[in-house]
């Protein structure tokens, strides 16, 4: 298990996105409480939309990684 990349969000080369038994999600760190079954549900939501080739609800535009926390 993987819990936190160094960096965080590993470069476009990194081999963890080539590994056929990772999927790399965000970091929730903090989470406490509602919050933690909502953020594992969205995650397994986006997870099956991947799998049945539809297009993610929440993708990040790699052009605002900057903007974001």
């Amino acid at each position: 298990m993987i819990d936190v990349t160094d960096p965080e969000i590993p470069p476009p080369e990194s081999p963890l996105y080539r590994l056929p038994n990772v999927f790399l999600t965000p970091h929730i760190a903090g989470a406490i409480g509602t919050e933690r079954a909502r953020l594992g549900n969205l995650a397994a939501d986006e997870i099956e939309r991947f799998i049945a080739g539809l297009p993610m609800r929440y993708s990040i535009e790699p052009a605002r990684l900057q903007q974001l926390a």
